[in-house]
């Protein structure tokens, strides 16, 4: 008789953490499930990240205007200015996790970059190319090459 009475009281005590594990796991998807890191929309001078480049392309990465605009649509347009070329592209962008999502543009190829917010309005993204973008309240208009 005593192996009956305690059955029924493990068996809700096992549905009882059963429960709290199924509400744990549901509140931590919840809070997992939006943006770590969110990017205001605007205008980011792009500081190129040179640690680990060659001296050819460090020349001209210090001589590069880089700038990335985030607007509220999900446009993303990217703008470069160097030894009297423009090169500029427009696409789709959007934050995943911890990561900044390039898409959809005209000319290069979707990109996928850690993002890391490291001041205020001053973010690093680490990806096929290192940045450090910057907020700036400058407008650039893309050139259509």
């Amino acid at each position: 008789m005593k192996k009956l009475t305690r059955q029924p009281l493990k068996s809700l005590l096992m549905a009882g953490v059963c429960f709290l594990t199924i509400i744990s796991c549901a509140s931590q998807g919840e809070k997992s499930s939006g943006p770590a890191v969110e990017i205001k929309p605007g205008s980011y001078k792009a500081t190129i990240n040179t640690v680990g480049v060659g001296e050819d392309v460090k020349a001209y990465s210090m001589t590069s205007d880089v700038t990335f605009t985030f607007e509220e649509d999900n446009v993303f347009v990217y703008s470069v200015r160097a030894m009297g070329n423009a090169i500029d592209d427009v696409g789709q962008w959007e934050i995943r996790g911890d990561s900044l999502h390039i898409f959809a543009l005209e000319k290069g190829p979707d990109s996928a970059f850690e993002l890391v917010e490291v001041g205020e309005g001053q973010y690093e993204i680490n990806g096929p190319n290192r940045f450090v973008l910057t907020r700036s309240d400058e407008e650039m208009t893309p050139s259509r090459n």
